[in-house]
C-alpha cells in the first residue's frame, strides 16, 4: 500500500505505529491538545484507509525486527567463514562459543559451589562446669586468647584469680553470678 495522500493521516498512522498514543499522535500530526485531540483521534482511528497503513506499517517493522535461531545462526557461520578468512581464531572462538550457546549445547553454570565449611554451633546452651570453662578461657592455655586488650584483659585476669565467675542454672534458666562480674 502507498503512503497516504492526505500528509497528516500518514504522520499520525506513523505515529501510531511506533507506539505512540492516539491523542499524543493526533496532537503531534495536527498540532491541536486536550480533548479535540482525543475526540478527533478516537475519530481517526476509525478510518479504514488510517487502520489499514498502521497495520502495514506495523507488519514491516515485525518482519525487520523478526530474528529466529536458523537467521542468526546463518548469520554466525558467516562471521566463522570471515574470521576464518581473516585468520582471526580469537573471533571465529567466541563466534563458534556463540552459536554453540544459541542452540543449546553449552550450559551455563549458574550453580554456586559448596563450601566445606564446618557445620555450625548447636543453638541450645553449652554448658560448661567451672572446670571446663577455667580450661578453655584460663591464661595458660596455649593458643588464641579471647580478644581483650589491654585495661580489660587485666580486668579479667584478675578476676579469674580472685575466683569470680559465672555458670549457667539450667533449672531456672538463668545466669547464676558467684561474686561481682561486669560486663561493658
Amino acid at each position: 500500500m502507498p503512503p497516504l495522500s492526505n500528509q497528516r493521516h500518514e504522520a499520525f498512522s506513523r505515529l501510531i505505529a511506533k507506539g505512540e498514543a492516539a491523542s499524543r499522535a493526533y496532537s503531534n500530526a495536527y498540532g491541536v491538545s486536550g480533548r479535540t485531540a482525543e475526540v478527533s483521534a478516537h475519530r481517526l482511528m476509525r478510518n479504514d484507509a488510517v487502520l489499514d497503513r498502521i497495520a502495514e506499517l506495523q507488519g514491516a517493522a515485525a518482519q525487520r525486527t523478526v530474528k529466529t535461531v536458523e537467521s542468526l545462526v546463518s548469520d554466525l557461520d558467516e562471521t566463522i567463514a570471515f574470521a576464518r578468512e581473516c585468520r582471526n581464531p580469537a573471533a571465529m572462538v567466541a563466534a563458534i562459543n556463540a552459536q554453540a550457546r544459541l542452540l543449546g549445547l553449552v550450559v551455563e553454570r549458574s550453580e554456586v559451589s559448596v563450601l566445606h565449611r564446618p557445620a555450625p554451633l548447636p543453638t541450645k546452651i553449652l554448658e560448661l562446669t567451672e572446670a571446663e570453662w577455667t580450661a578453655q578461657f584460663s591464661a595458660s592455655r596455649p593458643g588464641p586468647k579471647p580478644a581483650l586488650a589491654g585495661v580489660k584483659r587485666n580486668e579479667v585476669e584478675t578476676r579469674k584469680a580472685n575466683g569470680d565467675a559465672i555458670a549457667w542454672d539450667a533449672e531456672t534458666a538463668s545466669i547464676r553470678r558467684r561474686g561481682v562480674f561486669e560486663l561493658d
